[in-house]
């Protein structure tokens, strides 16, 4: 219907009219809005979203623009102070968390910022840089203008819905491009209740929200995928490394056992080859185990009573 409205009225003015639609003849102000998330344990998916910020933003810098931040999710504050911490840039104090629930209030709560920054003529153009969601293992940081909304820019080329589902137990994407909207025939004897311009004013900002909400649920879909294959690749490192650690661990108690082993045999070896005789003399040829035990017991007897005639001699002494 937009596309329809400013074909039948192209050439009336009303472009003019229309600030989001306006596009300037030299850019000399650029505002960037910053998508990241509000926690980590997402794999490198900040990292990317920073680098590109940097690399985008040093372009700018080189053609003397310094771009006005707005900023979504927490690991951007933090971004600002390390890896962009080098670079020109104006942060407009604007931020926003990154939604756990995504809803077409958050989405146009920051539409009403970004919208409010480029109308104020702050900036001539805002551009937005998120994570483009491909698949679970797949994301890539991508770069978006939002304003001015031109005739031809009304969608992506690149756009798509999708939807997870489970197949088997695993979880699965599944993806339908998105054709580009055709501008709507309108009639030539339609009669407009409101000026067109007006209906077009009304209009634009709900556009421009619904595309925020669409590249919101993008950023999310691909950081909960990062955050999914970082915690798998955690969780297997766990494994691994419990793994080699219960091999080593095993490895050194058996060297210790064996190392126990081998001293307590050197130890007896010794003394077999010194030919220790403490232990007492070797059987004899008429000597087994049962008549062991009762002449050891002799022996004892034997010994008891020369302790005792030794006994009564010294006191016969000392009397």
């Amino acid at each position: 219907m937009i596309k329809g409205l400013v074909k039948k009225f192209k050439g009336s003015g009303l472009e003019a009219e229309l600030p989001m639609l306006r596009v300037p003849e030299k850019v000399t102000n650029v505002g960037l809005v910053l998508v990241t998330t509000n926690r980590g344990l997402c794999g490198a998916y900040n990292t990317f979203v920073m680098k590109l910020a940097k690399r985008r933003i040093e372009a700018l810098n080189a053609q003397g623009i310094v771009p006005k931040l707005i900023i979504v999710g927490k690991k951007a504050l933090s971004g600002m102070k390390t890896r962009l911490a080098e670079v020109e840039k104006n942060y407009t104090e604007t931020f926003f968390g990154m939604p756990d629930s995504i809803n077409a209030a958050k989405a146009s709560e920051i539409g009403d910022a970004i919208r409010n920054l480029f109308l104020s003529g702050e900036v001539d153009k805002v551009e937005i840089l998120y994570a483009k969601f491909y698949n679970l293992i797949k994301n890539e940081p991508t770069i978006r203008t939002l304003l001015p909304l031109s005739r031809t820019g009304l969608e992506d080329p690149g756009d798509e819905t999708f939807k997870i589902t489970s197949e088997d137990g695993r979880l699965k994407v599944e993806k339908e491009k998105v054709p580009a909207a055709k501008a709507r025939n309108i009639e030539s004897d339609v009669i407009f209740d409101q000026p067109p311009e007006v209906i077009l004013n009304s209009m634009l900002p709900l556009y421009l929200n619904s595309q925020l909400l669409s590249i919101l649920f993008d950023a999310q879909a691909s950081e909960l995928a990062s955050r999914m294959t970082a915690m798998k690749a955690a969780t297997d490192n766990a494994k691994d490394l419990k793994k080699r650690l219960t091999m080593i661990y095993t490895k050194k108690r058996q060297a210790v056992i064996t190392a126990e082993i081998i001293e307590i045999c050197a130890g007896a070896s010794c003394l077999d080859e010194k030919g220790d005789k403490t232990s007492g003399p070797a059987l004899g040829i008429f000597d087994n185990s049962d008549t062991v035990g009762a002449d050891f017991m002799t022996e004892l007897e034997d010994a008891a009573s020369q302790t005792l005639l030794q006994i009564l001699k010294d006191l016969t002494t000392v009397q």
